[in-house]
């Protein structure tokens, strides 16, 4: 059964995210932000991203153009997995159901209700939290996973209904040879600040660099055009983007 691939954002959102004023940018600071933190715990390979929404485009990149924030965060990966539930058979349409997901390269049994959504099984029934849930309504793409190797809004996937599809989360990490170099140049350009959001944006940068092994900063913004930084972080992730792809081999 076909899923429906995300939607682009309305690029007249942009206005609503204002640039920093010259002279504050990153190629304005005399001392970054990792020299710093010198010294501090270092930092954990940040999991998992999301790609662009079909639709209409909101290239929040265009108008943050600056980032001055000194902060940073560690994010471990979580690939724990809850015991697998018993087995249920129902003959009630709206009642609880097992089916087989196929996450990162193994198959899971789980029970869900037909409406339980694919965000929600992931992390409460499986324990894969590296998946956010910020809005719950397929705008901020925090929760991007990738099914069949696009990527998707999990919020906005009805779990039955990934069954018998291949889902990957950022928790693959070196068990994807792509993903885990992403995740290693997030944390080498300070591609997170808070971090919440970098599962998401990690995951369409696969999508991205799996389909264009080589894409221009203009294909990195129409790219990533789906997710939301609430910290404006933009210029630091389009830098992680460009040494994941030199890393790679495809500068």
């Amino acid at each position: 059964m076909a899923i429906k691939t995300r939607r682009k954002k309305n690029s007249s959102a942009n206005a609503q995210i204002g640039a920093k004023p010259e002279g504050t940018g990153v190629a304005n600071t005399p001392v970054s932000r990792r020299t710093l933190l010198k010294g501090s715990a270092s930092a954990a390979a940040v999991v998992g991203v999301s790609f662009a929404m079909k639709g209409m485009k909101f290239n929040r990149f265009e108008a943050a153009t600056n980032s001055t924030s000194t902060s940073t965060t560690t994010i471990q990966t979580n690939t724990a997995t809850l015991p697998a539930p018993p087995s249920i058979t129902t003959t009630d349409p709206a009642g609880q159901r097992t089916v087989t997901l196929n996450v990162n390269g193994k198959n899971y049994n789980v029970n869900v209700y037909p409406r339980s959504m694919l965000v929600d099984v992931l992390r409460d029934s499986m324990g894969l939290i590296a998946t956010k849930r910020p809005c719950n309504r397929m705008a901020c793409g925090a929760c991007t996973v990738l099914i069949d190797g696009a990527p998707h809004d999990s919020c906005g996937v009805m779990a039955i209904r990934a069954a018998g599809h291949t889902i990957v989360t950022s928790e693959i990490g070196t068990g994807d040879p792509v993903v885990n170099a992403i995740q290693q140049a997030w944390v080498t350009a300070d591609g997170a600040q808070c971090g919440y959001c970098s599962p998401g944006f990690i995951m369409a940068t696969t999508a991205l660099l799996k389909a264009n092994p080589k894409p221009t900063v203009a294909d990195i913004k129409d790219a990533l055009s789906g997710n939301l930084c609430r910290c404006g972080n933009y210029m630091h992730i389009i830098d992680a983007v460009q040494l994941a792809v030199a890393n790679l081999g495809g500068a």
